[in-house]
């Protein structure tokens, strides 16, 4: 897995929470056990009548309130609506149960009921410790309003046990209260101190700190707010010139653009150029071209970041200008060496060469594929190509590339470029299929299935590209099975890796696919848009054309590593400073229980 999934994972697990419902019922349920169990245990058998009440007030009702008072209030934005607020406050009792599980059992050790109550004034104080790291790190309000909503539940629950205290038992302990704010008091000052901690470490690994960062990460995956998350990647971007590369199409029923962006699809959801495969196809549909949207040998590190160069790589493309029409091409050809299959077609004077792996789970290739490509074309004579990485097989991990597959793909490259049969007369057709019954969530984008087929000198061959992020391992065999029953003696399915799809879902954070749409509804829906591809062949022109798009900010091999080693030296300080984000309030919360 590269650095930018493992970041979203990491990012992305801190907020996987069950449902609303079950949230609530977690909520009673720890309640009544917290209060039942405590006192239980403090008093003995009669305790349980006190437990129950206790709990059901202090811990659930409170509990309830602060959820429904958090998640209403603008103070922290969009980001803690009431599922979210549920789970704070869930953490929030069951770190207080742990306190006073202890006070209850020496209670029970010591047969000295008032432990539990010493204990439990003082547990509420040491919580606001967690209370505040959570809510400075999800909140843009200012520090003060963020202060009040830290000692919010833990000062509900000090109210209203003391309420429940004096209604059944006719107590109460003010000294314990001032105990309380003392306590509480110690963890503001240690959590603010463990925030700028944390803080620093990012502004000296990359300039970014590291809580902002992470509040950049949360703008974007969770609210899909992407300003502030481009602006922190901005900073430690490269900029370069891309080139994009197309095959255009003209036949009697119409037009279609193959695009190539030497541009990775990333680096998730919507940020920066995740969307690009899939904008550029819906872009293309809008002026009455059919899409075909194909993903070339690059990785994160040619990621574009801001979501206004990907504007300008799309009005390229929509400008490109056709400067002449050849109505020949070669038969499609396909060779395989080792676990690597070439499958190449010369379309007037241009080859386009597409690489699969396949059935080997295997994640992108990396630019240098393209440069070794083109350099193999140029030995053949071709001054240019376009090279495709196909990005079709994938399981839950993959296999990296190794030296003997690049070798491979030279040598298979060279031996269909060798088997190249002479140009013919082209026929060709295309055709796009939207899958609208699916969403991103299922693993397929707004561009659909898309289709071009050939025929050269009575040699009939298909190309597919499926807007998704990778396929089952195996499912490509399937497609070109049927293919080939069709009539397509050579044929090739990729994916456009558009991240439209990534951070729909838990686990992988996205569905390949062949996960969630049936593998038989993928295979029938390619047969029919190569039938409909098919429907439309009549004799084309092609050309191609070459643009460059001039300074484009990309995430940059050093932009990945920056991002990794902040996260994790953020980690590893987290780590090493919690003993004291923890030992400092319950330190004075012992030297107040000898006080008090």
């Amino acid at each position: 897995m590269d650095f930018t999934s493992q970041l979203v994972k990491r990012y992305k697990s801190i907020f996987s929470l069950p449902s609303q419902n079950t949230l609530t019922f977690e909520i009673l349920v720890l309640s009544v056990l917290a209060g039942v169990a405590s006192y239980w245990m403090a008093i003995g058998a009669d305790g349980w009548k006190i437990g129950l009440v206790d709990g059901l007030i202090s811990f659930a009702a409170t509990g309830f309130a602060c959820s429904a008072i958090i998640s209403r209030s603008k103070l922290e934005e969009r980001f803690l609506t009431l599922r979210r607020s549920l789970g704070f406050i869930l953490f929030g009792i069951l770190f207080t149960y742990v306190g006073i599980l202890m006070g209850s059992f020496f209670s029970r050790l010591l047969a000295d009921p008032l432990i539990l109550e010493r204990v439990y004034y003082l547990s509420c104080g040491v919580v606001v410790a967690y209370s505040y790291v959570v809510m400075s790190s999800v909140s843009n309000s200012p520090t003060h309003k963020i202060l009040l909503k830290s000692v919010l539940q833990p000062f509900s629950i000090v109210i209203a046990h003391s309420a429940v205290i004096l209604w059944i038992k006719q107590e109460f302990y003010p000294e314990r209260i001032l105990a309380f704010f003392l306590v509480a008091l110690t963890s503001l000052i240690a959590s603010k101190w463990f925030y700028t901690k944390l803080e620093t470490v990012g502004e000296r690994t990359s300039g970014l700190g590291s809580i902002s960062l992470f509040k950049s990460f949360i703008g974007s995956l969770i609210l899909e707010d992407n300003e502030l998350l481009e602006k922190d990647l901005q900073k430690i971007s490269v900029v370069k010139d891309v080139e994009v590369k197309t095959i255009t199409l003209k036949n009697r029923e119409g037009e279609a653009m193959l695009v190539a962006p030497l541009v990775h699809p990333g680096p998730f959801k919507n940020v920066g150029g995740a969307s690009l495969p899939t904008k550029i196809a819906e872009k293309l549909g809008e002026t009455g071209k059919v899409p075909i949207i194909f993903h070339t040998p690059t990785t994160h590190e040619q990621d574009p970041i801001l979501s206004g160069d990907c504007e300008r790589i799309t009005e390229a493309i929509l400008r490109t200008q056709n400067a002449r029409g050849m109505s020949t091409a070669s038969a499609a050809t396909s060779v395989k060496v080792g676990n690597i299959t070439a499958t190449v077609q010369i379309f007037g004077d241009t080859p386009l060469a597409v690489i699969s792996r396949s059935p080997i789970p295997t994640e992108d290739l990396p630019y240098e594929i393209n440069e070794i490509c083109l350099k193999k074309m140029r030995e053949f004579g071709y001054s240019d190509g376009i090279v495709v990485d196909a990005h079709n097989s994938m399981e839950a991990t993959y296999e990296p590339l190794t030296s003997e597959d690049c070798s491979n793909i030279v040598m298979a490259l060279e031996r269909a470029l060798e088997g190249i049969s002479p140009n013919g007369k082209l026929s060709a057709g295309f055709a796009q299929l939207k899958l609208e019954e699916f969403s991103r969530r299922e693993g397929i984008g707004e561009g659909g299935i898309m289709a071009l087929v050939t025929e050269v000198d009575g040699r009939k061959s298909a190309f597919v590209s499926i807007d998704g992020n990778n396929m089952i391992s195996g499912l490509r065999e399937k497609i070109l099975a049927k293919l080939r029953v069709a009539g397509y003696e050579v044929s090739e399915v990729a994916t456009t890796d558009t991240h439209v799809v990534t951070g729909t879902t838990g686990g992988q954070g996205y569905f390949i696919l062949g996960k969630a749409i049936p593998e038989a509804i993928i295979l029938e829906k390619v047969l029919q848009a190569v039938r409909l591809a098919e429907s439309n062949r009549s004799d084309c022109l092609v050309d191609f054309s070459k643009t460059r798009v001039e300074s484009v900010h990309l995430l940059g091999e050093e932009g990945l590593k920056v991002l990794w080693r902040t996260t994790e030296k953020t980690i590893v300080s987290a780590k090493r400073n919690l003993i004291i984000l923890l030992g400092a309030p319950i330190s004075v919360a012992l030297i107040l229980y000898l006080l008090f």
